[in-house]
């Protein structure tokens, strides 16, 4: 318990002290890696308590604090005590209960358990997920239904591994292990077999549901009270259509995210009863929209948020637009978020960050205006040591259009510096965005330019681009983004030609590979992170709950049956082009992209006489798509360290 009460000076609103670090270049490893030590905060529906999670025992657990009449707040108390594995997620059911989720070793298989914030806390499993060859059976919350303090609704694919049906939950209920089920868990949408999500209404009424068949969809609907579904709209999943969003609040009309007759996807209100599109709400020049900002309380629709080069709110209800104004001239040059709020919207939780700012967070009572400091999340960081990140833009070789983001070390000129490409994963539908970046800030702090590339493919620039990237594109056009992004900063002399190295995880990590088989002149090192390195093998490996969108994946990747076109995509049979020393990382239990991947390239580099150090590769047993557990974290990013000190400098 020594950590939980380290800040409780912290906690009674007094200054936190700060590390004594006088440059970037000082800053431990472990500082940018290791778990914040206050993320999340969540405040009870009636503003009695504050939860947040704050290592302990080196995993992130759930602490509560109690509210007094006076507005301070009491001593930090422990309501979970995982040593194995971190709390993934969490929220209150209602002002006694809180529902949260925990890693599983990296399974993806996300059992939901219930603690409860009185007396002694005791946590029970409401639904337990599994993982093995059968497949991924995993839960996720659909509803939390506030109006309703005894149940949640639940998604959950245990009676069929790719349709999941729609479960109301009592919390006051458990997983019984030796029947393998929870009897309170009463089925409300059995899936016929191609469901893929629900759509309930704000009374947890399920309302509408998406069903796709190969590459056709459905929106399937009913009114209020009725039994059965009718099919309102059929489309094909690549052609223009519409997203349904939320119920405004009569529980009739629909808020929908519609790029018909159009590229980008806009904001609209849409009339199911009568299928009609309606008014536009909002739209953007170029990129899509579709956030709803929308307050229970009020029963209104406050605004929009979306990304262009940074990230933008604008707000339709003039005094919500009014206090985040004033919110915002309090903390210049920030950014200011609500993250939490009590169920009367009285009292909030406020985030203030930025690019080189983790972050504080700050109480707002609304009808005082008074703002208090609660935490920092990495108290340690100071913002005047961390670097900006800054959007750019090029033109491809082809004229597209491709934004990015740069982020170059602060005590530099800026000129002719060492350079790592960092692509994103996904790769379609995924973007990269603007904001605090760990992996960037401690490149930048060792003397390293970053970039990310939204290239062809990338998801929130339209249909046409995200489309760009589709059929047989990987390790070709989308790669060619990567290649001129390095050649456009080189021609700017912001980058060293010979100083560049590629790094990425998933699509990123393929992308590394990409880079270092098909460009092997441009790269001067590679990180391939839980990368995709045999495309035929994605597809023969895929979790069994993604069977659904095998169809969709083969348009937007390539047909597996067509060796030719694997062969030519995948650098596992291109290995023989590397110049470049590379560095492998894996989770043993990756189930997106299996560990095969992974040791299949590390085989072939030995048949031709390249043996990586232990420094170079990297498999961890107790992980999957990604690192999630601190000590494994700093362990990667300190090899990560030397690497690239051995290779770039």
């Amino acid at each position: 318990m020594r950590h939980i009460y380290k800040y409780v000076i912290a906690l009674c609103l007094l200054a936190t002290s700060l590390s004594g670090w006088s440059s970037a270049k000082d800053i431990p490893v472990k500082d940018f890696f290791k778990n914040p030590d206050y993320t999340s905060l969540q405040l009870s529906p009636n503003g009695k308590y504050l939860a947040i999670l704050s290592p302990l025992r080196e995993r992130r657990n759930i602490i509560i604090m109690e509210f007094a009449k006076d507005g301070s707040i009491g001593k930090p108390r422990a309501i979970t005590g995982l040593a194995d594995q971190d709390v993934a997620g969490y929220f209150w059911a209602n002002n006694d209960d809180i529902v949260f989720t925990m890693d599983s070793d990296g399974r993806e298989s996300f059992s939901l358990y219930k603690v409860n914030t009185k007396g002694k806390p005791k946590i029970v499993q409401l639904v337990a997920a599994t993982a093995g060859s059968a497949g991924i059976r995993s839960a996720n919350v659909v509803h939390t239904l506030p109006d309703d303090p005894d149940h949640i609704l639940v998604q959950f694919n245990g009676r069929r591994i790719a349709a999941p049906d729609l479960y109301k939950l009592a919390l006051d209920s458990h997983w019984d292990q030796r029947g393998n089920k929870n009897r309170k868990m009463d089925m409300i949408a059995r899936n016929p077999g191609n469901v893929q999500s629900w759509l309930v209404d704000h009374d947890g009424d399920v309302r509408g549901a998406v069903s796709i068949d190969g590459l056709s969809g459905k929106f399937h609907y009913k009114e209020k009270g009725e039994e059965e579904f009718k099919v309102l709209r059929e489309f094909n999943i690549h052609d223009e259509g519409m997203t349904p969003l939320a119920f405004d609040w009569d529980n009739k009309t629909l808020f929908v995210s519609s790029n018909i007759g159009r590229d980008r996807g806009a904001i609209y209100k849409f009339d199911p009863k009568a299928n009609k599109l309606g008014d536009l709400v909002f739209e953007h020049d170029v990129v899509d929209v579709s956030n709803l900002m929308m307050s229970r309380h009020q029963q209104k629709v406050l605004g929009v948020s979306y990304i262009y080069e940074y990230p933008e709110t604008v707000y339709f209800d003039e005094a919500t637009k009014n206090m985040m104004a004033s919110l915002q001239a309090a903390f210049p040059g920030k950014r200011v978020n609500l993250t939490s709020s009590t169920q009367d919207e009285s009292v909030s939780i406020i985030s203030v960050s930025d690019d080189n700012d983790p972050g504080k967070y700050y109480l707002f009572e609304r009808d005082t205006n008074k703002v208090s400091f609660l935490l920092a999340r990495m108290p340690w960081l100071k913002p005047e040591l961390l670097s900006e990140m800054k959007p750019f833009k090029f033109t491809s070789r082809d004229g597209l259009l491709i934004h990015g983001y740069i982020t170059i070390p602060k005590e530099s000129d800026g000129k002719n510096l060492p350079l790592i490409v960092n692509p994103h994963g996904g790769p379609f539908g995924v973007r990269d965005s603007w904001g605090f970046n760990p992996e960037h800030q401690f490149f930048a702090s060792r003397g390293y330019a970053t970039i990310q590339v939204n290239y062809r493919g990338s998801g929130g620039f339209g249909r046409k681009f995200e489309q760009a990237g589709y059929g047989g594109k990987w390790g070709a056009e989308m790669q060619n983004d990567l290649t001129d992004a390095v050649k456009y900063l080189i021609k700017e002399k912001i980058v060293d030609p010979k100083r560049v190295c590629i790094y990425g995880a998933s699509y990123g990590g393929y992308a590394t590979m990409a880079g270092l088989t098909f460009t092997p002149d441009l790269y001067a090192c590679g990180i391939n992170y839980v990368g995709v390195t045999d495309v035929a093998l994605l597809f023969e490996s895929m979790p069994k709950h993604w069977e659904p969108m095998k169809e969709v994946m083969k348009v937007r990747i390539g047909d597996p049956d067509d060796d030719e076109l694997m062969k030519r995509m995948s650098p596992l049979a291109h290995v023989d082009k590397i110049k470049a020393p590379l560095m492998i990382v894996q989770g043993a239990n990756d189930p997106r992209v299996v560990k095969e991947h992974a040791t299949e390239l590390r085989d072939a580099l030995e048949d031709r006489g390249i043996k990586l150090s232990d420094d170079e590769w990297i498999m961890k047993e107790n992980e999957g798509h990604g690192f999630r557990k601190e000590e494994n974290r700093i362990e990667l990013y300190t090899k990560m360290e030397k690497f690239l000190a051995k290779h770039l400098k």
